[in-house]
């Protein structure tokens, strides 16, 4: 093995000059992988990376169930669902009827959102409750109540 023993007895493993080199990855469960030096440093960069990101979107979802609770006069529930490479969040809002007031402050909230968190792409929609479950399937996993009341799965329909 080309890779340098250190103090504490550390592997050092280099891109420029080990890069290029195999190296054997031997997990308890006996899985064996064999990854170049450059692969081992992508995939410590990609978890780092994953990492930042989660962070960010838990974040950002504190901030949106804080924000809602805020506006809790205007806001009966608010979703995040994953849409493409978009994270969505679906409010419905305490009126039957669309709350202009409502969309005028998701504009300059989510416009706050798209500045101060690196996930992307954030949208807000508002969604009249009696037609959420259109929008938003609470029993998918992706799917997550960030405030307000739990949306009720559609029960099956006898033919």
């Amino acid at each position: 093995m080309k890779a340098k023993e250190e103090k504490n007895n550390i592997q050092c493993i280099h891109e420029r000059k080990d890069g290029n080199t195999s190296y054997l990855l031997h997990p308890e469960d006996n899985d064996l992988f064999v990854r170049t030096g450059r692969q081992v440093i992508a995939s410590c960069q990609l978890g780092i990376s994953l990492e930042l990101w989660l962070n960010e979107l838990s974040s950002m979802m504190k901030a949106v169930h804080d924000w809602a609770n805020v506006h809790a006069g205007h806001v009966r529930a608010c979703y995040c669902a994953p849409q493409g490479t978009s994270v969505v969040f679906f409010f419905a809002p305490k009126s039957e009827q669309f709350d202009f007031d409502l969309a005028d402050e998701l504009a300059a909230f989510n416009l706050e959102l798209l500045r101060t968190y690196n996930v992307g792409m954030a949208e807000m929609r508002q969604i009249p409750w009696s037609e959420f479950d259109r929008f938003v399937n609470p029993t998918a996993a992706t799917n997550r109540l960030i405030y307000g009341e739990q949306l009720k799965p559609l029960e099956a329909v006898d033919a």
